[in-house]
């Protein structure tokens, strides 16, 4: 009797999971469509924020903590490889029929029973707050994937191995390589002396240049024809809106910066724009805050929710942005619509918002169960943007930064050329808000050199910046900043 020869060596088989790879990709990248690898990174994707996980990959060196979720995306992929490979050794010897039913209920199965729960859309994506994934799109993207890639596999009769079928084998790997590459890489602007500091930030971050952080690979794409948002919970009149009736109310405008609660010392999760929407303390008036309420829960249509204090939502700079530097927000910033709140990191002024729920007791949101800052109070921060000074014509030299207390504001900068021993006041750029950033500069005389500059803050209410070394998780960073400056 002749062995059955290993189906996993055959070019038909590459073939088929390089088809199924790539049209995955397409779903996942192009058509917004819930593949099954994507369900599985929403699950991987939750590691990233477990504390031991995030200190190792933020210990990366060469910046390689940036390229985390799409490791964990290459993963996703290859796992689900790995289960058709196990797949396509049970159906070896299948007639076709019994083939493609085995694969279209290991792929409803699979989906609906093991992974939309994992993605926290609930059993078989009933779950009432699983705004991301519809479960309908989900198991079809599933079973079409799964019948294609059964169909693919062929019924050819077994032959032999040899080197040219091993040759044939080879280039199946390589054609698989590059199918699995392809959803990786679709996953993938001289004035005064303040405007000529070399590295100085702008006042204003261009949107493009905004820092943009989601648990998400690829971020929500929705259609404001088809938004709705929704106040709910412990009110007397729940409300739902579109974008139009959002933009029909009375309209605010100011700038308000953003930093990422994952943002090292000196690091750039920070970023300042000027927003545009509605206070949103209007809008549960509105809506009749009940006595009992203390707390606001915010979800989001990718299944993301967090929470805040009543009290930081009734601030009066606390709005519900849909334009960003005057023009709608984009895709990866919210669009249609997302919160802004002052005082408190980026995790918690939350984007995609589709609902707020009027709670009486506390709630752990997605990165608060993972050991991150329930309360997320923005940290004071100062960083150095200069790497070589800026000659300013009069003998002197310039270095320059910015400098970020939340809603405390920033009443002063100093910088130290030995280590903190002794501290020199910078000069701060008039015209800054509490709520924004503020930039900074110093000048003196100096000769050609490399200076190991330090840099402090000092908040609003007359504190001076924790100088203790600390990590992001989970409160936010602390420390000074120190960088190499040369003069030249």
């Amino acid at each position: 009797m002749k062995a059955t020869p290993n189906p996993l060596r055959m070019p038909r088989f590459y073939l088929a999971l390089a088809a199924a790879t790539l049209a995955a990709g397409i779903l996942q990248f192009r058509l917004g469509l819930a593949a099954p690898p994507e369900l599985l990174f929403a699950w991987l994707g939750h590691l990233l924020g477990v504390p031991w996980i995030f200190n190792l990959v933020h210990a990366l060196p060469w910046g390689l903590d940036a390229y985390a979720k799409y490791a964990l995306l290459a993963a996703s992929y290859l796992i689900v490889a790995g289960v058709g490979a196990l797949f396509a050794l049970w159906a070896a010897q299948r007639p076709w029929p019994l083939r493609l039913a085995a694969a279209l209920g290991l792929a409803l199965a699979g989906t609906g029973g093991v992974l939309l729960p994992l993605a926290g859309a609930g059993f078989f994506g009933l779950a009432p707050d699983n705004y991301a994934y519809p479960p309908g799109p989900a198991l079809l993207a599933a079973a079409g994937l799964a019948a294609l890639f059964a169909l693919l596999l062929g019924g050819a009769a077994p032959r032999p191995a040899t080197d040219a079928g091993r040759r044939r084998s080879l280039k199946g790997l390589a054609l698989l390589a590059a199918a699995a590459a392809g959803p990786l890489r679709l996953a993938r602007a001289a004035g005064d002396l303040w405007g000529r500091i070399r590295g100085l930030s702008p006042e204003i971050t261009p949107t493009e240049d905004h820092y943009q952080v989601s648990k998400n690979v690829v971020n929500p794409r929705l259609r404001a024809d088809r938004w709705r948002f929704e106040i709910g919970g412990l009110v007397e009149t729940p409300l739902t809106l579109t974008l139009e009736d959002l933009k029909a109310l009375p309209a605010v405008e100011r700038p308000s910066t953003l930093i990422c609660i994952s943002n090292p010392v000196g690091g750039r999760l920070v970023g300042n724009s000027v927003w545009t929407g509605v206070r949103l303390r209007d809008l549960l008036e509105r809506a009749g805050v009940r006595p009992e309420a203390t707390e606001l829960v915010l979800r989001a249509a990718d299944n993301y929710s967090d929470s805040f204090p009543l009290d930081a939502a009734l601030y009066e700079e606390t709005i519900l942005a849909y334009l960003q530097n005057g023009e709608p927000l984009t895709p990866d910033h919210g669009f249609p619509a997302r919160l802004l709140v002052p005082g408190i990191y980026g995790m918690k002024n939350v984007k995609w918002l589709t609902r707020i729920e009027l709670a009486g007791e506390d709630y752990r949101g997605y990165w608060q169960k993972r050991g991150w800052s329930d309360r997320a109070v923005v940290r004071t921060m100062s960083r150095i943007d200069t790497g070589v000074a800026t000659p300013t014509g009069d003998g002197r030299v310039a270095i320059g930064g910015v400098a970020f207390a939340g809603r405390r504001g920033v009443r002063a900068v100093e910088v130290s050329f030995d280590d903190g021993r002794s501290w020199q006041a910078a000069e701060l750029k008039p015209g800054s808000s509490r709520i924004t950033w503020t930039l900074w500069r110093y000048l003196w005389k100096a000769e050609p050199g490399t200076y190991a500059v330090t840099v402090r803050a000092v908040d609003g209410e007359g504190r001076t910046q924790d100088p203790t070394p600390r990590p992001p998780l989970p409160d936010g960073a602390t420390g000074y900043h120190r960088r190499k400056v040369r003069v030249v």
